[in-house]
This record gives C-alpha cells, sequence and structure tokens, in this order.
C-alpha cells in the first residue's frame, strides 16, 4: 500500500482538458481515464461544464472535478490530453506540455495539425481504442522528443505573446 500511495504522489499528472460546450465528447473522455488508469501516472479531468460528474467513472488514479485554474494545472503537467480547442491548447503550450489531441471538430483540426506537425504531441480519432490511447500516452511520456517538441513551439508562443503585450502596451 505504501508504494502505491509513493507511486501515485510521484508520479506524472496527466491533465485531461475537452471541451466546455457539447460537442458528445463523454465516451472519449470515459476512454481516455479507462487508458490512464493502466499507467503509472496521477489524472486530473476537468469536466468544463458539458459533462456531468456521473458521466466519467474515475480510475484508481483518477480525480474529476467540475473545472480546475488550467494555468496552474499546466504548469505541473507531464502531458494533456484534449480535444485541440485554441484556449486549452495556448495553454499548455504556453507551459511546454505535450499533448494527445483528440479533436471533435471546429477549430481542433487544425490545431491539432499545428501540434503535431511540430512534434509537440500526437493525435487520434475520437473512435480510438482505449488500448491506442494507452500506448500514445505512454509513448508521449516516455520518449523526450515530444517535450523538447512542446517546448520549440511553446517557446514561440511565448515569444509571439510578449511581443503582443509589448505592442499593446504602446
Amino acid at each position: 500500500a505504501r508504494m502505491k500511495l509513493a507511486l501515485l504522489l510521484f508520479a506524472p499528472l496527466v491533465a485531461v482538458a475537452f471541451s466546455t460546450t457539447f460537442q458528445n465528447h463523454g465516451g472519449v473522455v470515459q476512454k481516455v481515464v479507462d487508458a490512464l488508469a493502466m499507467l503509472p501516472v496521477r489524472a486530473l479531468v476537468t469536466l468544463g461544464g458539458s459533462l456531468e460528474p456521473h458521466e466519467v467513472q474515475p480510475g484508481p488514479n483518477c480525480v474529476v472535478v467540475e473545472s480546475a485554474p488550467h494555468t496552474v494545472v499546466m504548469r505541473e503537467a507531464a502531458l494533456l490530453v484534449t480535444h485541440g480547442g485554441h484556449g486549452t491548447v495556448m495553454r499548455g503550450l504556453v507551459n511546454r506540455v505535450p499533448m494527445l489531441v483528440i479533436p471533435h471538430g471546429r477549430d481542433q483540426n487544425d490545431n491539432t495539425v499545428r501540434v503535431t506537425e511540430r512534434g509537440a504531441g500526437l493525435s487520434l480519432t475520437p473512435a480510438a481504442s482505449v488500448a491506442a490511447i494507452r500506448d500514445a500516452c505512454d509513448r508521449l511520456l516516455r520518449e523526450p522528443q515530444f517535450r523538447a517538441g512542446a517546448k520549440r513551439l511553446g517557446d514561440l508562443v511565448a515569444a509571439d505573446v510578449g511581443e503582443l503585450e509589448g505592442a499593446v502596451a504602446l
């Protein structure tokens, strides 16, 4: 029991954040939770107002909350699993967090391409199996090139934000 507790205290944090509007994504979020239950990680799932707590059954290493301050969560996250919405992707990148993106539509497909083509993450379709999600998360956590890609892209995003803030201050 102590070993399990130590594992959970020091295991990498995986943030799971999907849409704040309905996109029929409850099943995908559950598959992500089930996949993460097979890995030595801590999972934090934010429902964002678009899912009800009873729609997601957390695993033993998972906490499900209505919301959490993503700016704070991303500072601690080793991985972000997301639908690929602009706001969530930007928060992940500014914090240099690699991503598994599972787009459902809207701007998400374009954002997914930006993340994957720059080596900052991987993508799967909403039809992906629990095993495929687990394997992608495992790769993103183990293979350092994804963290390096997220750092490179995040550095570019942060530089653009800095320039924008400077222009607004003028």
